[in-house]
């Protein structure tokens, strides 16, 4: 059985990279409404940090939370942003 990601008695550690994944799956479900292909690379990134692929563009996604400023600037950078 697979865990919940929003569960509530996670550490600050795990909150952090559970938001990050909950921002991940937003991106792709916005690269799929816009017809673009999406990867993302955990095992590539230095450190914590994760490699994500939208279309021909490519950004690296920080291991700490992404704050709102940090989301637009990241999206911008994929093509995602309106």
């Amino acid at each position: 059985m697979s865990e919940n990601p929003r569960r509530l008695n996670a550490s600050a550690c795990d909150c952090a990279v559970d938001k990050r994944d909950i921002f991940v799956a937003e991106l792709r479900d916005e690269a799929r409404r816009k017809g673009l292909s999406f990867r993302a690379e955990k095992r590539r990134g230095k450190g914590g940090h994760m490699l994500v692929y939208v279309g021909d563009r490519l950004t690296t996604l920080p291991s700490r939370e992404i704050d709102p400023k940090t989301a637009r600037k990241i999206r911008k950078q994929l093509g995602l942003a309106d």
